[in-house]
């Protein structure tokens, strides 16, 4: 014959596992939020180790380098500028004349097509150019 257990065993039991799994999600959250402060707390480590890097590069510069550097980024910067305002203006030109121009305008927008190639050339030397300086001006140091 089976023995009866007493109800209030059974509740504590059961009361006992809800217990543990109600705060098993508790833990959980708090272990989270734990590794994301402590994640955010080296980043924040890094930040600051990588601002002082900088600040220390931009305060290491021989004056006489920076104003060289300077001086030789607006020479050419200023070239490569006019060129391709020259450039977008010819472009600019083309679309008025597509626009106006009744009729086919295929070789329109063909010198168009040929105009923005060449300021996506012109563009991509500049960049190359500029990272050229950039690099010289970094190796110099």
């Amino acid at each position: 014959m089976a023995e009866s257990v007493d109800k209030s065993v059974v509740d504590a039991i059961t009361i006992s596992g809800v217990s543990s799994i109600a705060e098993a999600g508790s833990i959980s959250i708090a272990n989270l939020f734990q590794h994301q402060t402590n994640h955010a707390r080296r980043l924040d480590m890094l930040a600051e180790a990588h601002l002082a890097k900088c600040l220390d590069n931009f305060a290491s510069v021989d004056p006489y380098e920076a104003v060289a550097i300077s001086k030789l980024f607006k020479g050419e910067a200023d070239s490569s500028v006019s060129s391709l305002l020259s450039q977008l203006a010819a472009g600019q030109v083309a679309t008025k004349t597509a626009q106006s121009t009744p009729g086919d305008i295929s070789g329109e927008l063909a010198k168009l097509t040929v105009a923005i190639a060449g300021m996506q050339a012109e563009f991509g030397g500049l960049v190359s150019s500029l990272q050229q300086i950039i690099k010289a001006a970094q190796t110099t140091r």
